[in-house]
């Protein structure tokens, strides 16, 4: 009897023998598989071959076809920009028949993914001492994309050419830019995340410019986006606990990732063929950046683009509350340069003329204070002064 309740006691407190314990079976585990994506490799010239994969949205193709998000470094970001592209098309905000082919671009098994990327997405002429593989392949593997995988994924499925994105980082960030300047037109909207500026020999604004001229003035802006993350040229709180901060902080003042992108963004802002915004990303370090400039991406490609508001005139702006005001500068922020600029100078001569000294400097304050308290950050470039 003894040993019988022991037994039961056993079974209630969940304290099962170890010799039932391994009697219990274990499934056998699968590999993982992601619904609608499949994968091919695409042999290049030179005895190359690029790991593609590709993922088609279940819902059917627009009229115009399919728009079409391409992501380099595809081994690494390809399901990070897949979860948000679909996370982002089942939102109500977004149009129900919006959907988006999503095309990674990777390596094969066996490749030296390190060497190869440094090969294929800097641009002719390009290099550094520190950095020994070879490099200045971008003409060859643009040539790539555009020659043999953008047909092979106009054979999947139909894709609206005039919706075609290009998102890389780094090294994937400098090619993004060095497409605009080769092809312009090869995508309607580019994210370059903390580009790889340092690493090019060349004056790439003043290229990009050259190659934006030549733009008829009835074509519609390229869309440009350019990141970095905060801690990409400051040091983290983490960094100054590490042994080779002082090296650190050396490479990040040498490649000076944020003040190098953003001036990038001021150099294109008065061409009227490109689009182009800046974003410092808060609390991110080139390699926890990645997920927060994909999100911007996906943003910038499948979100309905903001209107323009109109300039209010000096009477209703100053009868506005203080959080009215604030939405309002939050949305004119989120406009590309080409048009917050001339809409903040409407608003400065505006306030100027129909408002008295004191007035303006209150509101001057109050801007400062909602920054203050809300943690927003204004443009560096703005109105021009008078």
């Amino acid at each position: 009897m003894k040993k019988a309740a022991s037994a039961l006691l056993v079974l209630a407190l969940g304290l099962a023998p170890a010799v039932a314990m391994s009697a219990i079976p274990t499934p056998a585990a699968a590999p993982l598989t992601v619904h609608g994506v499949q994968q091919f490799d695409l042999e290049a010239a030179g005895d190359r071959a690029y790991r593609i994969l590709v993922s088609v949205p279940d819902k059917p193709a627009p009229a115009a076809g399919y728009r079409a998000l391409y992501v380099l470094d595809g081994n690494a970001m390809f399901l990070t920009a897949l979860e948000a592209v679909r996370a982002m098309e089942r939102r109500p905000d977004v149009p129900r028949d919006l959907a988006t082919v999503v095309v990674g671009i990777g390596y094969p098994d066996g490749v030296d993914i390190a060497k190869a990327r440094t090969l294929d997405l800097t641009p002719p002429g390009s290099g550094n001492p520190r950095i020994t593989a070879a490099s200045g392949g971008a003409d060859a593997f643009l040539d790539f994309i555009e020659e043999r995988l953008k047909p092979r994924i106009g054979a999947l499925a139909p894709i609206d050419p005039a919706q075609q994105a290009l998102f890389g980082h780094s090294f994937g960030g400098l090619f993004v830019l060095h497409s605009m300047q080769r092809k312009p037109e090869a995508f309607a909207v580019r994210v370059a995340a903390s580009p790889s500026i340092w690493f090019d020999r060349g004056d790439i604004g003043t290229q990009l410019q050259a190659a934006l001229a030549g733009r008829g003035a009835q074509a519609a802006p390229l869309k440009l986006l350019l990141t970095a993350g905060e801690y990409e040229q400051a040091l983290s709180p983490l960094a100054h606990s590490q042994p080779n901060v002082a090296k650190l902080a050396l490479l990040q003042k040498e490649r000076a990732q944020v003040d190098s992108s953003r001036r990038l963004a001021e150099t294109l802002a008065e061409q009227p063929a490109v689009d182009v915004r800046f974003e410092e990303l808060a609390g991110e370090d080139h390699g926890t950046v990645i997920p927060a400039a994909i999100s911007r991406a996906v943003s910038l490609l499948l979100m309905p683009q903001l209107e323009v508001p109109p300039v209010p005139s000096a009477a209703a702006y100053w009868a506005m509350t203080p959080e009215q005001r604030y939405d309002l500068r939050m949305w004119v922020r989120q406009l590309p340069d080409r048009k917050r600029i001339p809409w903040l100078t409407g608003l400065r001569d505006t306030l100027h003329d129909g408002l008295t000294a004191a007035q303006v400097q209150t509101l001057h304050d109050e801007r400062n204070r909602m920054d203050a308290e809300q943690g927003s950050k204004p443009h560096l470039v703005n109105a021009p002064s008078h």
